[in-house]
């Protein structure tokens, strides 16, 4: 039973194909036990998916980081440019410039 705590220590069983082939090699290809040791596991993994998923290819990965990283500039966009002024504005005089002043619509702070 050590062995098998041991075994599942690191374990992480991402389908039900995995769980099998993890139980036939915890009881040594006994398919008995194999069959019992997955009865127990799995009775409260529903919806644990019958295979392992795919992993994304090099090239998916490359895509969906692009994607992320232009529709984070999209919608950044105008913060972005302000930044940059605003260190354009630092270098190129000197000095740096004191944010606008915050709105004077808010009520007073009782």
């Amino acid at each position: 039973m050590e062995r098998l705590m041991n075994m599942m220590s690191g374990l992480n069983i991402a389908s039900k194909s995995s769980l099998k082939q993890f139980c036939l090699i915890a009881t040594q290809c006994n398919v008995d036990d194999a069959e019992r040791l997955y009865n127990v596991l799995i009775k409260d993994m529903d919806d644990l998916p019958m295979f392992d998923p795919v992993r994304p290819t090099v090239m998916q990965n490359v895509k969906s980081t692009a994607v992320d990283i232009f529709s984070f500039f999209k919608e950044n966009k105008e913060e972005i440019a302000q930044g940059l002024d605003f260190i354009k504005s630092a270098f190129s005089k000197g000095t740096i410039q004191a944010p606008a002043a915050p709105p004077t619509s808010l009520p007073p702070i009782n």
